[in-house]
């Protein structure tokens, strides 16, 4: 059984790189991931996410990550964003999140093949199910139940396999996609591109061990309930299909040179400037749309919509690097940041997180290409 650390993708992409701890930027196409109202917040801004692109490229952060909800709020299209940007900076890896039944599969595997073409094989997608009927209705279609979106998805994943890999025509002929005559060229320099897939419920977890290299999953707030979490899917991967996954969480990251100043930046956005209207109208959609019906999880999600959701990095750079250094050695593979100044946590990363975490030993001192 091949291990991903092995994996010959490595030859380009930084995602199966060394460290022990990978990072990646959340959602600057979009910005709607932190729920908030504050003047200073992040929108969707192509300068704003260009600069923080080069600041991870300088700093060797292992990619950007799009966002796409179809809400009408300002959001730069994922494939056209990552392939921007790709074409302009030489380390980092974007991936582009697509929703699978509003895409198809001869569409993605094309327009997949020419960013890793474009980047010299630095490009993954995101793979999303469907679990908001907000981001199918400006397309007229509407959510399917949990089980068909699962079947659909996995149908459309192996298309996109045989696309991406198949030499001559073939046919195709499934419940969700029939198609003839189909043949995908220039194929990906990565043979298949890396696949995140943030499946959570009982089918999900079994759709992103089977699929996915990147599993993205929103860590229990008991670290060692975490532990156990992280290991789970790693086994169950194991198991069941043979297969090595990373595990990726993100979290809401603030640092500053005190907790009381870090916590104090932190009340400003998500609790003085909280948007609960639409904290409480995302949270009831996704408790409407998945197997998240358990009360706790719902009331613990819109607590933290308002702050960026996911795992709370809040502090100290000190603090922070130990949180960290702990989610690794827990067998954390990549973190996702979530922030509302980017611009902000980049040089703090640069200037006092990173350094910290590689005098941890959870990353290597980068060399920019």
């Amino acid at each position: 059984m091949q291990s991903w650390k092995d994996d010959p993708r490595s030859a380009t992409n930084p995602l199966f790189n060394e460290n022990k701890l990978k990072f990646g930027v959340f959602g600057l196409n979009s910005g709607h991931q932190i729920m908030t109202k504050a003047p200073n917040r992040y929108v969707a801004d192509w300068d704003r996410t260009d600069a923080a692109a080069a600041a991870c490229d300088k700093l060797g952060i292992e990619t950007l990550v799009s966002l796409m909800g179809w809400f009408g709020n300002p959001e730069h299209e994922p494939f056209t964003w990552a392939s921007a940007l790709s074409a302009r900076y030489r380390n980092p890896t974007f991936i582009s999140t697509l929703h699978m039944p509003l895409m198809h599969p001869t569409f993605v595997a094309k327009a997949a093949a020419t960013i890793d073409k474009i980047s010299g094989g630095r490009f993954a997608i995101n793979v999303v199910a469907g679990a908001n009927p907000g981001t199918m209705s400006p397309f007229g279609v509407g959510l399917e139940d949990h089980e068909t979106r699962y079947a659909h998805a996995a149908e459309f994943m192996e298309l996109l396999k045989r696309l991406w890999t198949e030499e001559t025509h073939f046919s195709f002929s499934g419940r969700f996609y029939n198609i003839s005559k189909a043949l995908s060229n220039p194929k990906p320099i990565q043979h298949f591109p890396p696949v995140m897939n943030a499946g959570t419920s009982g089918r999900g977890k079994d759709f992103a061990c089977k699929y996915a290299d990147l599993v993205f999953t929103l860590l229990e707030p008991d670290m060692e309930d975490a532990r156990a979490q992280i290991a789970e899917y790693k086994n169950y991967a194991r198991e069941q299909y043979q297969r090595e996954i990373q595990v990726w969480t993100h979290g809401y990251t603030v640092i500053r040179e005190t907790e009381k100043e870090a916590e104090e930046f932190l009340n400003f956005y998500a609790v003085e400037h909280a948007d609960t209207e639409m904290i409480t109208a995302w949270v009831k959609a996704l408790g409407a749309s998945s197997e998240t019906d358990d009360p706790v999880k719902l009331a613990r999600m819109h607590s933290h919509w308002a702050a960026g959701n996911g795992t709370r990095l809040v502090g100290t750079a000190d603090q922070v690097a130990d949180k960290m250094t702990k989610l690794a050695n827990m067998g954390l593979d990549g973190i996702l940041w979530n922030t509302i100044e980017p611009e902000n946590l980049l040089a703090i990363a640069g200037r006092e997180l990173l350094p910290r975490l590689e005098a941890n030993g959870i990353r290597k001192p980068f060399k920019k290409v």
